[in-house]
């Protein structure tokens, strides 16, 4: 969904910072990693067990069981053909990494500002929306197309159709679904938002 290619281009601001908030050990690492899930996946998805090994790897102390729930979840095989897209683990980094969530919420905003011009347009917001709906989201009692509508309306104080960075953290920290899916740290409190 939306502009795979732009969502499989991290920048080396972003492999420190992913070193620097997980136990992957450095920007390096990162970008190996990075390196190889991109030569791998041509269609910007990857298998279940690339994504587990990385995960894995960011997060060694996260249980075994909520991991592998947590795959099938992402997976979402009842909609999609079961691979992850790319952009899925940097969001789950980004999420449950050690970084503050103002912080967090820059890098996943860089994700998603797809023409890397500063500002998310509602068709970007869309392309987000589509991960929370891609990783199971829509199930449930959550309507991700209202939500994401309402993050917008939240941040767009000036009202010029696009949030820059402050305005996406803003509509997303004082949203009530948004922000309750930053606070989460554990797979547990994730899949418990399903």
């Amino acid at each position: 969904m939306g502009n795979t290619q732009a969502r499989n281009r991290l920048k080396a601001q972003d492999f420190h910072y992913i070193a620097k908030n997980t136990a992957l050990l450095t920007s390096d690492v990162v970008s190996d990693y990075y390196k190889e899930v991109i030569e791998n996946s041509s269609v910007g998805k990857m298998d279940a067990e690339e994504f587990k090994k990385i995960f894995r790897l960011a997060f060694p102390e996260r249980p075994e069981d909520k991991l592998d729930a947590l795959i099938e979840k992402i997976r979402n095989v009842e909609k999609t053909d079961g691979s992850i897209p790319i952009h899925s683990i940097a969001m789950l980094i980004y999420l449950f990494c050690d970084g503050k969530t103002e912080d967090n919420l820059g890098q996943m905003f860089n994700l998603f500002d797809e023409d890397g011009n500063g500002t998310i347009s509602i068709d970007e917001l869309l392309n987000m929306m589509a991960f929370f709906i891609e990783i199971g989201m829509d199930t449930g009692n959550v309507d991700m197309a209202m939500t994401m509508s309402e993050v917008f309306l939240k941040g767009d104080k000036n009202k010029d159709e696009k949030l820059n960075k402050q305005e996406f953290i803003q509509g997303m920290t004082q949203h009530p679904v948004t922000s309750k899916i930053l606070g989460v740290k554990t797979i547990d409190a994730l899949l418990a938002t399903f």
